[in-house]
């Protein structure tokens, strides 16, 4: 997992990753509806999402084998959970075959990640992460969640 912000140096990333990250620096996505925005096929796509954000209890961390996440806030701010992966937890709802995400039970001892507009955090596939939580109090949030295929860092 990294975070960071998109003013930083994005020299230690891999280049997969710097690809992502140039093209958030350089991409104006005030006038980009919600949706999805293929980069390089299914390689790599784009999706812009305007969710609310939820209070910490009601989510459930999430993982994926087959795609790195990027997880760029626009506007607003977002709590988003993370713990290292760990494949011996139970999972509650698994889609990997057919959307590359699973569900697990809340899990103690999560690290909370809190992003404000400029940020980013880039989770790896079994990475644990919980996404759009609240700060304070619920609020729309505008952010990109770009999905780069793992093999695409060899």
């Amino acid at each position: 997992m990294f975070l960071g912000h998109l003013n930083q140096s994005n020299s230690p990333y891999p280049t997969v990753i710097q690809t992502a990250l140039n093209y958030l620096r350089h991409t104006d996505f005030s006038q980009m509806a919600p949706g999805r925005y293929p980069l390089d096929g299914d390689k790599m796509i784009a999706i812009v999402q305007t969710p609310l954000t939820q209070p910490w209890a009601s989510g459930m961390p999430e993982f994926h084998q087959r795609y790195i996440d990027i997880q760029y806030l626009l506007e607003g701010e977002e709590v988003i959970g993370f713990l290292p992966a760990n494949p011996e937890l139970e999972r509650v709802t698994d889609q990997l075959a057919e959307r590359d995400i699973a569900f697990v039970h809340p899990q103690a001892n999560e690290t909370r990640l809190v992003l404000t507009p400029g940020m980013f955090a880039v989770f790896f596939p079994g990475e644990l992460h919980k996404p759009c939580r609240a700060l304070n109090t619920s609020m729309p949030i505008k952010k990109v969640v770009i999905k780069i295929a793992v093999d695409l860092l060899a």
